[in-house]
């Protein structure tokens, strides 16, 4: 009786072991728990140890691997057609250097933050705004600048947390931030010129090669 596994793929992966198994870079189901385990464990590639390396494999020669151990099974793709496989040897430095990343972001974005409020308030007249407003609700110029600026300062931080979905390291909402959409959407158009660019060079794992 013919068997069927489903394989699935995302469009990146990222893996920290040379030898890659089926099981490092696909999610596989099978009705028969001890035929899932057999395709899983199925060698695909060999990296070079230590060495950062990216590959692009079509699904057909995953299809083609796993027929060729078990000929007798049929494989139905409910991923990716083609994907980036990704080699990253393990750093025991990789929390320190995220750390650092981390700081360094966000003081660029903290100062360039900073530096852009202050020039678009310049490049508007904010401190001549605040006067008019000043003068306009109090007769004078001065004495209501300073609740004036502070509510601006209110406003300004309650938008700004509003708009990114974060207070500290918590969400407002359970939705995904315009940021991390953002991010999302540039990985996946990453990915994808990628997958294009190796695929014009014929250069991917296929059936063919």
């Amino acid at each position: 009786m013919e068997q069927t596994i489903y394989i699935k793929a995302p469009q990146c992966i990222e893996i920290t072991t040379p030898e890659v198994e089926i099981q490092d870079f696909l999610t596989v189901y099978a009705a028969d728990k001890a035929l899932r385990e057999e395709v899983e464990h199925i060698h695909f590639y060999s990296f070079t140890k230590g060495k950062s390396e990216q590959i692009v494999v079509s699904v057909l020669k995953i299809i083609e691997v796993i027929n060729t151990r078990m000929p007798d099974i049929t494989v139905e793709n409910l991923g990716e057609g083609d994907f980036i496989l990704s080699y990253q040897p393990e750093d025991k430095h990789a929390k320190i250097k995220e750390h650092i990343y981390t700081i360094f972001i966000c003081l660029v974005a903290f100062f360039g933050g900073g530096y852009a409020i202050m020039a678009y308030n310049t490049d508007i007249g904010a401190k001549e705004l605040f006067t008019y407003l000043s003068t306009l609700f109090t007769g004078n110029p001065k004495s209501g600048v300073i609740y004036i600026v502070s509510a601006y300062a209110v406003g300004l931080t309650g938008g700004m947390l509003l708009f990114f979905n974060h207070l500290g390291g918590k969400k407002i909402t359970s939705d995904p931030t315009p940021l991390e959409v953002q991010m999302r959407l540039y990985e996946k158009d990453v990915s994808t010129t990628i997958i294009k660019d190796v695929s014009r060079r014929d250069e991917s794992i296929d059936v063919t090669k």
